[in-house]
This record gives C-alpha cells, sequence and structure tokens, in this order.
C-alpha cells in the first residue's frame, strides 16, 4: 500500500490502458485519502499488516474499509470483454451506463409526497424557500416597446432538501432553516466519506454546494423533496445573493473611484490616496477608503425580474446583469419589496402539479419571442414611452 500511494498516477494510467474498469471505477481503490487516511500506520509510517495463523496470509484494514464504501466497485456486464474491446467509444458508453446503475443501486429514488405536502395559502409576511442556480453569461433580450435590455442566463437544476430545522429569526421563533442541495459533482473521489454517508442518508446522490433559506413555519417540506424551476413563474421578481467578482488589491482610483492627483507637479502620487485625516488621533478611522482587496463579497441584487423560463432545458433569463463571474452559484428567492403584488400569484409552498402542465417554455407579455412573425410583433407593439405590461 506504500507503494500504492506513492505511485498513484502511474497506477491510474495503468488502469486507463489496460481498461481495469472494475479497479477505475471504483472510489475508493484508487483515493488517495481513502488510502492515506484509511490504512492504520505504526510510528515509522508503514502498514500494520497481520498474519492469520491458521491460513498464513497478510492483511490489513483496507479490505474493511473497502467493505464500508458507499460505492462498491462495480462488476463488468455479460459478454463483456476488456481483450476484445477495440473501441473507445464502447468503453466510455458502458462507464457512463455503469455509473448510473451505481446511483440507481445505491440511490432511493424520489418518494412521492402528494400526501404530506398540501397546498398553504398566501398570507402576508410569509416567506418561501429559495433556489440554487449557476450564472452561464449575459445576453440581450428585446421588449415590445423597442427597449433592448441585459438579461442574464441562469441554470436552474433540480434542488433537493437536506434538512429542515428551527430557528430564531429577528427574535422570532416561527421560522426554519431549510438546507438545500444542488448540482452533482462530476466525481465522487472528490467529497469525503462523511459526506457520503450524510447524503445516502438522506437517499440523493453527493451534490457540490449547499445553501440555507429561512422560511416560515408553513413552508416546511420533508426531506428528500425535490424543487425545481417551476418553483418560480415567469414575470416573477426575485432577489439574488452571491459573491461579486474578484478584482485581487487594488488601489483607491479603481476600488473606490477617486479622481487621482494632478498629472505634472505633485510627484510620484498621481493614483495615491493622500492624505488621510488621521493628524492628532494616531490610529486610522474605521470605514476609511483606502486600497485593500476588491471583491470576492457577499451582495445581494434586488427585484430583478424573469423574462423566459425553459422547463424542459431548465435554465432561466433574468433582467439585468448579476453579480459573480460565469460558473459561479447564486441563491434566488421571493424578492421581499414585491411580496404583497405578487405575493396571490405565488405557489405556496411550491408548485405541486408536473412540469408539463405549465409549458415547454414561456416568455414574459413584455418579451419578444423571436419565433413570433414580423406581422405579429408589429401590430402588438407598444410606445417607448408606453409601460411594458408585466405578466
Amino acid at each position: 500500500h506504500y507503494f500504492i500511494q506513492s505511485n498513484l498516477r502511474m497506477i491510474k494510467r495503468f488502469l486507463k490502458e489496460q481498461c481495469l474498469v472494475p479497479l477505475l471505477t471504483s472510489p475508493l481503490i484508487i483515493s488517495e485519502r481513502a488510502i492515506s487516511y484509511g490504512i492504520k500506520k505504526d510510528k515509522f509510517g508503514y502498514p500494520i499488516r497481520k498474519r492469520d495463523p491458521e491460513t498464513e496470509e497478510v492483511s490489513d484494514n483496507l479490505s474493511s474499509l473497502i467493505k464500508k464504501s458507499p460505492l462498491p466497485p462495480p462488476s463488468p456486464p455479460s459478454g463483456y470483454d476488456v481483450k476484445t474491446n477495440e473501441s473507445m467509444a464502447l468503453y466510455k458508453a458502458y462507464l457512463e451506463s455503469d455509473r448510473k446503475s451505481m446511483l440507481e443501486a445505491f440511490v432511493r429514488k424520489t418518494p412521492d409526497f402528494s400526501d404530506v405536502v398540501k397546498p398553504v395559502e398566501f398570507r402576508e409576511g410569509m416567506r418561501r424557500t429559495g433556489l440554487i442556480g449557476r450564472k452561464h453569461g449575459q445576453t440581450v433580450s428585446y421588449l415590445r416597446n423597442g427597449d433592448k435590455v441585459v438579461s442574464t442566463m441562469v441554470e436552474i437544476q433540480d434542488n433537493f432538501v437536506l434538512s429542515c430545522q428551527p430557528t430564531i429569526y429577528h427574535g422570532n421563533t416561527d421560522y426554519l432553516k431549510m438546507k438545500l442541495a444542488a448540482f452533482d459533482v462530476p466525481s465522487v473521489e472528490d467529497v469525503s466519506l462523511v459526506k457520503q454517508k450524510e447524503y445516502l442518508s438522506v437517499g440523493i446522490p453527493p451534490k457540490q454546494v449547499e445553501h440555507e433559506f429561512i422560511v416560515t413555519a408553513e413552508q416546511e417540506l420533508p426531506t428528500n423533496f425535490k424543487l425545481d424551476l417551476s418553483h418560480f413563474f415567469v414575470g416573477q421578481y426575485l432577489d439574488v445573493a452571491g459573491l461579486t467578482i474578484n478584482r485581487g488589491f487594488q488601489g483607491v482610483v479603481r476600488r473606490w473611484g477617486y479622481k487621482g492627483q494632478k498629472q505634472t507637479g505633485p510627484g510620484k502620487t498621481h493614483r495615491r490616496p493622500g492624505s488621510i485625516s488621521t493628524q492628532g488621533l494616531a490610529r486610522v478611522l474605521k470605514g476609511k477608503k483606502m486600497p485593500g482587496i476588491m471583491g470576492n463579497r457577499p451582495h445581494v441584487t434586488r427585484d430583478v425580474q424573469i423574462l423566459y423560463a425553459n422547463y424542459e432545458k431548465r435554465y432561466m433569463l433574468v433582467e439585468g446583469p448579476l453579480q459573480g463571474v460565469n460558473g459561479c452559484f447564486l441563491f434566488f428567492s421571493d424578492s421581499l419589496n414585491k411580496d404583497p403584488i405578487q405575493g396571490p400569484l405565488l405557489h405556496c409552498p411550491t408548485f405541486l402539479g408536473h412540469r408539463t402542465d405549465i409549458g415547454h417554455e414561456i416568455y414574459d407579455r413584455g418579451v419578444i419571442d423571436p419565433t413570433e412573425s414580423f406581422e405579429y410583433v408589429y401590430n402588438n407593439r407598444l410606445d417607448r414611452k408606453q409601460r411594458v405590461p408585466r405578466s
């Protein structure tokens, strides 16, 4: 095992060349963390080996570690021979199908909560759970009054409820802390054994990101409940939370928008902050605008509207730019400022029907559908000063 730990890359390359599928797809055989932490070692760093007096066989605790693995090594299908496999595409197809069968074997299917979750009538002050999404860049959308607005594409995959615990929010005990998880991990090796057991106890595959939303007691959802894009409706206003782009260490001109000093005369102080007005204090005042790390801070964008939603491909377009780089995770929730207006239109605690009942894709009333004819767009145009109707 010391040889395996020190030559892990060479072993992985050898397994790929020889197409040893049971060894290659096992999450613990080639896991450096499992090998380094799962094998008992002596004070010199060598693995402790035990000899059976009856069979005279030498063994250690690696076999017991593999037995405890939530995803054991798969077995090749019937009729599959690595020596006669001439196509790499066949090998990849087998690998994908086998991984899918592994998840189906060890992850329970989403149960039916139709008898548990019931619709709730909206009341003022009610807070629903949000969703976890991923940013995928920006595009433009055209409104019926001729305006062109910036819109951000957001992917919303299935969100699963991990836990729901009571909490105190602004001194009120009628709130719950609901934890959601979304976006499958690319490889099970990247997830610790503790997290794997936690997800398997819930009955879902390991996820990349988790987030907690504050909800009222009426919006409680059971564990392993699945949420999708139908939780929101087209035309709804949302609050988006996430981290801004990390710009690194920047000066006051870029970080705070300082004008700077003269280009001639003051010396090499063109982009410096100048005096910070601390004479007699012998310290820097709190909140003083100084050079430092710019970005990578939590930010909430208020009242962004959903312009378009595709329920089959699971993405939506929201009006305006959003914080963060492409590929970052964002957290969407109902807008607090628009609750009195859009509250009666919300599905509480969530949309309990089937996704096909809504439709394939929906555009907002004020957004031009690219599939519409020119005559229809021209006949339903609005004056530029006229307010665009919203859903």
